[in-house]
C-alpha cells in the first residue's frame, strides 16, 4: 500500500521552548540552590548567647571545683600538688575555647572534670 500527497511536516505535541524561557528557568534554579546553601549556612552558624559564663565566671567556678576535690581528706599529696599547679597556670580564655562555650555551671565541672581527671588520685588507691 502507497501513501500519496502527503503534504506538511510532522509536528509533534511538545511544546518548544524558546531561548528566553530557557534562561528564566536556569536562572530560577540557580536561585533556588543558592537559596538552599544560605539556608544550610545559617543552620550552620553558631550563636553565642548572653547567658554564657565569662572569663571570670569561668575561672571562678573552676576554683569552687578545684577547691571541692582538695578538700577531699583522702587526696594524695602529690595529687593536691598537681591540681594547685594546674590552677596556678589555669587559663580561663583558652580554656573557654577549648571546651566552651558554657550556660552552666555543670558544664563547666564536666570540662574540668575531662581536664583533671588524670591527676586525681587517692589513698586508697595506691
Amino acid at each position: 500500500m502507497e501513501i500519496s500527497n502527503v503534504s506538511g511536516a510532522y509536528t509533534s505535541s511538545k511544546i518548544v521552548e524558546t531561548d528566553d524561557e530557557k534562561e528564566t528557568k536556569k536562572t530560577e534554579e540557580e536561585e533556588a540552590k543558592e537559596q538552599k546553601v544560605t539556608e544550610k549556612e545559617e543552620k550552620d552558624s553558631v550563636e553565642i548567647s548572653s547567658d554564657d559564663f565569662d572569663e571570670e565566671s569561668v575561672e571562678d567556678k573552676a576554683s569552687n571545683y578545684v577547691a571541692n576535690i582538695i578538700a577531699n581528706p583522702k587526696l594524695t599529696e602529690e595529687s593536691k600538688a598537681l591540681i594547685q599547679q594546674y590552677m596556678a597556670t589555669f587559663d580561663a580564655a583558652r580554656f573557654i575555647k577549648m571546651y566552651g562555650p558554657f550556660t552552666s555551671t555543670a558544664e563547666i565541672s564536666a570540662a574540668m572534670y575531662a581536664v583533671t581527671s588524670h591527676m586525681i588520685k587517692y589513698q586508697q588507691d595506691e
